[in-house]
């Protein structure tokens, strides 16, 4: 008996790696890879697990198809997309200690800290003819010697696809509840253990947290909603809306409220190139801020696959950004004779490239791009770029190195008020290394260090206070999965 039908679910597990140009040859080959847990560059510290999961499963749990995702979509180009045969869930935990050499992100100080984050979770996947649903769910927390630091983590990711002759519609939602030092850093990529590459939205449609913070807690969630309707065998249209808030406590920051719409025209030019022409809005509000940014995005990409071993894809065009700001923020209230208006032009860029040569993984990413600002600044301009190289260096044994860069610039559209001074830059550095050994089909037991910078040029002055500090992360962990097992 069924126990889950085409219910409309909302979904997806945020990460997502952009990239920088890439090419690669032009024929696509078999054999076994390794999908590694590589994260988007939501805080400067990358993920501290590694679980070394084999791309692809058993005979009877998956099979390499090829990716049929369209550039002017919500989701970014795979080289392999997994199509599971049966229906399942399947437990998953991890245990990971860590030493912290600057927990509270204090300057360049030496305060060295234990402190320890455990999880369970579970991840499911049921499919049917027209469904095709997919839930991650996670939860645990983190004990350190601050006492009052102690605190909850929580995520939920929910993914349905439906889909019909000529139509087919995409639910994606995201759900966390994380240690503003913890974030989603702490986290795999994929959550479940069979890394279900389903779920793994765009950047520009997650709140950018690319900022770093070691105080507070942090509430995130992003819908976002997807249609694509054919024309032709080649072509088709594609309609996305998204919604997404971020909310800080005991921090401070700026709460964010994002929303976007995104309408494109998709084109298939040849078996392994695509091309996309796209038009996006973008809004984004602050709850303790006036502060109104509008963006009109106009963007012409371009996509190259090749099956099980390249996805690269290239987005760019102008975007003009349209401000509202009250004449003094300090004010008891807001009219329109108070408010400044100000328009100004951008340029954007969203590319990202995953390389499989054999048993090994490259991803780079770069994004450039008007932004909320992350909670530090009333918007910005960001520029992040980040890569991943990994791979399996024995039978057992598998490593992973990563590295990347982000620096916001804030925009200059605070008038009259000393909350925040204008074109504030932080600009932040990470790089790390994950060395994980197989112990058993089951279980993985992985050795992580990873180093932080963040630096600014911003004096305190009220909302979104800002500090440089150097941080170095040693890690020690273990996660397991349970067999997968059929509903039904």
């Amino acid at each position: 008996m069924r126990i889950f039908g085409p219910k409309i679910y909302f979904a997806i597990s945020a990460m997502v790696l952009a990239a920088v140009a890439g090419h690669a040859q032009a024929q696509a080959t078999g054999g076994d890879s390794v999908a590694l847990a590589v994260q988007p560059l939501q805080l400067p510290v990358v993920t501290a697990l590694y679980t070394g999961t084999p791309k692809k499963g058993s005979a009877d749990s998956q099979v390499e198809v090829l990716d049929n995702r369209v550039l002017a979509g919500a989701q970014d180009l795979s080289p392999n997309a997994a199509e599971p045969r049966r229906n399942y869930w399947q437990p998953f935990f991890n245990l990971t200690a860590s030493l912290d050499t600057n927990p509270l992100g204090v300057k360049d100080t030496f305060n060295p800290a234990p402190w320890t984050s455990f999880y369970g979770g579970v991840d499911l996947h049921s499919a049917s003819h027209l469904s095709d649903l997919g839930v991650n769910y996670l939860g645990g927390g983190v004990l350190s010697k601050y006492g009052n630091e102690d605190a909850p983590i929580q995520h939920l990711a929910v993914s349905e696809r439906l889909s019909w002759r000529h139509a087919t519609i995409s639910l994606f939602d995201q759900f966390g509840f994380f240690p503003q030092a913890v974030s989603e850093s702490y986290l795999p990529t994929d959550v479940g253990p069979l890394g279900n590459q389903e779920l793994s939205l765009q950047p520009v449609f997650l709140p950018n947290q690319s900022i770093a913070g070691t105080v507070g807690q942090e509430l995130t969630n992003s819908f976002v909603g997807e249609l694509e309707v054919s024309q032709t065998s080649r072509s088709s249209l594609t309609f996305v809306g998204s919604y997404s808030v971020l909310r800080f406590f005991n921090a401070g920051l700026l709460n964010l409220n994002d929303s976007i719409f995104q309408a494109g025209w998709n084109h298939q030019l040849t078996r392994n190139n695509k091309v996309a022409l796209l038009y996006r809005f973008t809004a984004f509000r602050f709850s303790n801020l006036y502060q109104s940014m509008d963006g009109h995005v106009v963007q012409l990409s371009f996509g190259r696959q090749l099956t099980g071993r390249l996805a690269f894809q290239l987005s760019a065009g102008p975007e003009l950004g349209l401000f509202g700001t009250p004449m003094n923020q300090g004010s008891s209230g807001v009219t329109a004779s108070t408010i400044a208006a100000r328009n100004q032009l951008y340029w954007t860029v969203d590319s990202s490239m995953t390389y499989e040569p054999g048993r090994t993984v490259l991803k780079l990413g770069y994004d450039h791009g008007v932004t909320d600002g992350a909670g530090y600044l009333g918007g910005a301009t960001t520029d992040q770029g980040y890569g991943s190289i990994g791979g399996q260096l024995s039978r057992t044994l598998m490593g992973e190195l990563t590295g990347g860069y982000a620096k916001n610039r804030g925009l200059m559209t605070l008038i009259g008020t000393a909350q925040q001074p204008t074109n504030q830059i932080y600009q932040d550095w990470f790089g790390g290394v994950t060395i994980s050994h197989a112990l058993s089909r089951r279980a993985t037991l992985f050795l992580s260090y990873q180093m932080q910078r963040q630096s600014t040029d911003f004096v305190c002055a009220g909302t979104g206070c800002g500090t440089e500090f150097t941080r170095h992360l040693i890690s020690l962990g273990l996660t397991g999965h349970s067999q997968a097992r059929p509903i039904g």
